[in-house]
């Protein structure tokens, strides 16, 4: 019985021992799953990746300024002569309005309608206008250009006025809208194409 009894104890001792070992087996276990999750935690969250900035939008050039005399903007000047002619203010109206009458005064071809819209040119076409205003023997006011009027520019202003002193006639000449690059041509071209020429005739 004794024997028997030692034989029981050595197997519950040896149980016991299994159990112990088992439990140190399911430590260890829960050791490993404690190592995961710590090795879990400190895993460091990642980080988001920084936004790229949107790209900027070029801002609208600005148009640069249109220069003074450019397209349209072309600078002019204004021619004024004085000229004393010795004819009556009559016959120098019709020397610069009647165009057979400045054919054989003026020189060169003259055609046109000597009324007030009516087209004319002088000089062989070389000159060309529309009279804007006519009062015979006192006021010729017309739209003048040339041949080589720069392109694009428009027509000049020509006002003449008449007034009879001393046997003949003050005339005044006012020519506004002139191209300023051309103005010294025109204005000599005055004297020497009309002026000159009327005194010729008209002895003066």
């Amino acid at each position: 019985m004794a024997a028997k009894k030692k034989a029981a104890n050595k197997k519950a001792a040896k149980k016991r021992g299994g159990g112990a070992k088992k439990r140190g087996g399911g430590a260890k276990k829960r050791g490993g799953g404690a190592k995961k999750k710590a090795a879990k935690k400190k895993a460091a969250p990642k980080k988001a990746a920084p936004k790229k900035a949107a790209p900027k939008k070029a801002a609208p050039k600005k148009a640069a300024p249109k220069k003074a005399g450019a397209s349209g903007a072309r600078p002019t000047t204004t021619i004024v002569q004085h000229v004393f002619i010795q004819a009556t203010p009559l016959q120098v109206y019709d020397a610069l309005v009647d165009p057979s009458v400045a054919s054989t005064v003026i020189g060169g071809a003259c055609k046109g309608a000597p009324t007030v819209g009516g087209a004319f040119t002088h000089w062989n076409d070389y000159i060309h206008g529309k009279h804007l205003e006519l009062v015979r023997g006192e006021r010729i006011v017309q739209e003048w250009a040339t041949t080589e009027w720069p392109k694009g520019a428009a027509p000049s202003r020509l006002e003449i006025s008449l007034a009879g002193t001393g046997g003949g006639t003050e005339l005044t000449m006012t020519h506004s809208s002139v191209p300023t690059d051309q103005a010294e041509e025109y204005r000599q071209g005055w004297i020497d194409y009309y002026w000159t020429p009327m005194r010729a005739h008209f002895g003066g």
